[in-house]
């Protein structure tokens, strides 16, 4: 059983495709019509769909039942119950891969990596991913202060995920920041950079594995004190301006290789 078949319950109605992300991901991923593109770690498949519009045949990489079975049906997806350390797919069967922030969760990232280099010619790859250097800049780890060693152990920081990736394949990579829109769809961990009060909602956080791994005691305390400094005035006297911010750099990133 997966952590998502434990969390992933309705993740369908919060982990919705963002518009800017999957614009800044087909501009990496140009010339798509017709091409074979694996989504691994693909969950409910929200931008597995997305590449699915674009005239892509998309192997869905999901090992989650619960996930998978929340996923809309497209003529152009195909599902396969799979880790991404064992893809039963053949040697140079995709096009590229994607891994949209599912890379922390591979159990074994070094045989993953080899995996997804073996099925992809030219070993074409996109991670969306996380610098787990931005961690403790955020203002939500005050409130729940474990998220960060939960990230320290879960993300590998960027240069060593990008010589990780190096060590499998000749190809260059490179880092693409991606501050958040304030309106984001997909309700990842950051979602609410600069919307509080979308943490107190139970529904937000059941889609956000950080929040499922902490103790009680830490997470009742810490949606007391981010309530009581809403209902208060506090966050607004010191996160306030984050309210008028259009974006916001919490350390989300691409790292993609192109081909050499």
């Amino acid at each position: 059983m997966t952590l998502y078949d434990t969390i992933g319950k309705t993740y369908a109605r919060t982990r919705n495709s963002d518009r800017r992300i999957a614009t800044k991901l087909l501009e990496i991923l140009p010339g798509l019509q017709g091409s074979t593109i694996a989504d691994i770690g693909a969950g409910t498949g929200s931008y597995a769909i997305v590449l699915a519009e674009q005239g892509c045949q998309v192997i869905a990489v999901e090992p989650s039942q619960t996930m998978r079975s929340q996923a809309p049906t497209h003529f152009a997806i195909q599902w396969i119950d799979a880790y991404a350390d064992n893809i039963p797919l053949p040697d140079q069967s995709v096009d590229a891969a994607i891994i949209m922030l599912a890379f922390h969760h591979f159990q074994n990232y070094q045989r993953s990596l080899q995996e997804i280099c073996r099925i992809t010619k030219n070993g074409q790859i996109v991670l969306f991913t996380f610098d787990p250097a931005f961690a403790s800049q955020f203002w939500l780890t005050k409130y729940f202060p474990s998220f960060i060693k939960d990230v320290e152990l879960t993300f590998l920081p960027i240069l060593e995920l990008k010589a990780e990736i190096q060590s499998v394949t000749n190809n260059v990579f490179n880092v693409l920041p991606f501050p958040l829109p304030h309106d984001l769809a997909d309700s990842f961990a950051a979602v609410g950079w600069g919307r509080p009060e979308l943490y107190l909602d139970r529904t937000i956080r059941d889609g956000i594995s950080s929040f499922a791994k902490i103790n009680s005691d830490e997470l009742n305390t810490g949606l007391s004190q981010l309530q009581r400094d809403l209902e208060t005035g506090v966050w607004d006297q010191q996160y306030g301006y984050l309210r008028q911010q259009d974006q916001y750099d919490a350390g989300y990133c691409f790292v993609y290789s192109s081909v050499a």
